[in-house]
C-alpha cells in the first residue's frame, strides 16, 4: 500500500506540469483533400485573435507584432481600404478592442460576415446587412457588433448556425467560377464547444467547403483569402507559403 501510495504521488506530480491545455495542429487526408488545421479549444491557454496593419506584410511579421506563435493569412484587400479613401469595399475590421474601426460603411457589413472575438475571447459571426440586399440573411448576432474585441469581415460566409449558405450565393450569381475551381480554399470557424479551427483544404471548390468543414464540429463559419495569399505559420516556420503581402491574420497567442 505504501508504494502504491508513492506511486500515485509520483504520477500526480509528473503529470502537473504538463497538464495545461495546449492548440494543435493537425494535417491529414479527409475524403482524399489535404487538410491543413488549427485546432484552438475554449478551455485552451491559447486564443485566437485578429491583427491588421495600414500596409501590405508578410504573415509571419503580423504575428510577431501580435506576439503571437502561430496564424492563418485573413482576407485581402488594398491600403485605401483602410484609410477612409473612396473605395469599393464595405469590410468591418474592429481591431485592439479600442474602437478602431476600418470601414467606409460601419457598420453596414453587407453580405460580409465578420469572424471575431469578444472581450472574454469567445468566437463570434456576426453579419449587419442594414439593407437586406437581395435577400439574404441581414441579422445575424447584429446585436454584438460593437461588442466584438478583435475581427475581420470576409465573404462568403459558409456557415451560420450550422446552416450553410454557399447555395443561395450561387443562386444568386454571388459564387464566382474562379471560386468554384478546385483549389485550395482556407476558411476559419467556431464549433458547438465555442473551440476555435482555421486552416486550408486542398482541391476542393467553394461549393464544397461548407458541408466538408461541418464534420469538424464547424457551427459558423468564414471564407478566407487563398490564391496568392495563402500562408500558414506555426512556431517559427511556414507549412504554407509565404504568398503575397497581407493586411490581416487570424494569429493564435497566449490568454
Amino acid at each position: 500500500m505504501r508504494f502504491i501510495g508513492k506511486f500515485i504521488l509520483f504520477i500526480i506530480i509528473f503529470w502537473i506540469p504538463f497538464s495545461t491545455f495546449a492548440y494543435s495542429y493537425i494535417t491529414k487526408v479527409v475524403d482524399g483533400h489535404r487538410v491543413r488545421i488549427f485546432h484552438i479549444p475554449s478551455t485552451d491557454t491559447y486564443r485566437v485573435k485578429a491583427v491588421a496593419v495600414n500596409t501590405g506584410t508578410t504573415l509571419q511579421s503580423l504575428i510577431k507584432s501580435g506576439r503571437g506563435v502561430a496564424g492563418i493569412n485573413g482576407a485581402y484587400f488594398t491600403s485605401r481600404d483602410y484609410l477612409g479613401n473612396p473605395d469599393t469595399t464595405n469590410a468591418v475590421r474592429i481591431i485592439n478592442g479600442a474602437g478602431y474601426l476600418y470601414s467606409r460603411y460601419f457598420p453596414d457589413t453587407g453580405i460580409s460576415g465578420i469572424f471575431g472575438f469578444l472581450f472574454d475571447y469567445s468566437p463570434i459571426l456576426v453579419q449587419n446587412n442594414m439593407y437586406g440586399s437581395r435577400d439574404l440573411r441581414e441579422n445575424f448576432n447584429a446585436i454584438f457588433l460593437w461588442s466584438i474585441e478583435s475581427g475581420i469581415a470576409n465573404f462568403p460566409i459558409l456557415l451560420a448556425n450550422g446552416v450553410s449558405l454557399i447555395y443561395q450565393y450561387n443562386s444568386l450569381g454571388l459564387i464566382t467560377d474562379k471560386m468554384k475551381m478546385e483549389w485550395t480554399k482556407s476558411f476559419i470557424c467556431r464549433t458547438w464547444y465555442d473551440d476555435v479551427k482555421m486552416g486550408t483544404i486542398d482541391s476542393i471548390s467553394m461549393m464544397d467547403v461548407p458541408d466538408f468543414i461541418r464534420q469538424f464540429g464547424c457551427m459558423d463559419a468564414i471564407n478566407l483569402d487563398a490564391w496568392g495569399s495563402l500562408a500558414l505559420y506555426d512556431k517559427g516556420k511556414y507549412i504554407v507559403g509565404p504568398g503575397r503581402n497581407v493586411m490581416d491574420a487570424f494569429i493564435i497567442v497566449r490568454k
